[in-house]
């Protein structure tokens, strides 16, 4: 499996996620991960800077708005992107799944 460039931002400025979910890194950024089912790939966003719980919808620090759909979860896909994403990134294991966190704040 390869990982790649994602589009600009002003080409593809909204991304559907499914089987998604958010996760803060050790310096408390927060990063959407799951599978982006129109583009048949796994995805790791910038840093999250909003997100409304009611729309499900959430700005990155690239622009980009991030749209969740359907339950939080887990797919092979977007875990290999995480995985990479982390690696590059030497976040490796200091990371903790706060999904239920940002679906229940007050916004």
């Amino acid at each position: 499996m390869n990982v790649w460039r994602t589009n600009p931002v002003d080409e593809e400025p909204e991304i559907v996620l499914q089987n998604w979910s958010v996760r803060e890194i050790n310096d408390g950024d927060r990063h959407f991960v799951g599978y982006h089912a129109l583009g048949f790939e796994g995805r790791v966003s910038s840093k999250i800077l909003e997100f409304d719980p009611k729309t499900m919808r959430g700005k990155t620090r690239s622009g980009r708005v991030y749209r969740l759909e359907g339950e939080n979860g887990f797919h092979g896909d977007a875990e290999y992107v995480w995985d990479c994403w982390s690696s590059v990134n030497k976040v490796y294991v200091d990371y903790k799944d706060v999904s239920e966190e940002i679906l229940s704040a007050d916004t």
